[in-house]
């Protein structure tokens, strides 16, 4: 669970989980500031340190050099679809091995996560 909680400095949060913490921030109408990853680039971070764990984690299981292993994730907002749109850099070492490290990372933790139906809930806490 991420517990997020409003900073004096507007629209500043602090968000924390398991013992990590981060700020995230954004502007909007002149306001706001740039203190932290807006909240549409947690979503992009979240899914680029996904795949990239991924990636390290099959190229390790192969024997191969996963050192400049790099992932990029561009969210496109779109009317009726949401696209996550990532760019997988390989070293030398690893590049033979793209089409299977690309298989591997359809099959990553956060992106079969982002690809079922999404519900959202409030629960109310009881008060």
């Amino acid at each position: 669970m991420v517990e997020a909680v409003a900073l004096t400095q507007p629209w500043q949060v602090r968000f924390r989980a398991a013992g990590n913490e981060g700020v995230a921030d954004t502007q909007k109408n002149g306001i706001g500031g740039t203190a932290g990853l807006r909240p549409h680039e947690l979503l992009e971070a979240a899914l680029a340190t996904c795949l990239t764990i991924s990636g390290r984690m099959f190229l390790t299981e192969l024997g191969v050099d996963d050192e400049h292993l790099k992932v990029s994730v561009d969210l496109g907002r779109e009317e009726t679809v949401t696209r996550f749109r990532y760019q997988v850099e390989l070293g030398p070492a690893a590049e033979p091995h793209r089409e299977a490290v690309l298989a591997r990372l359809e099959a990553s933790p956060v992106r079969r996560t982002l690809t079922k139906t999404l519900v959202f809930e409030a629960v109310t806490s009881g008060r």
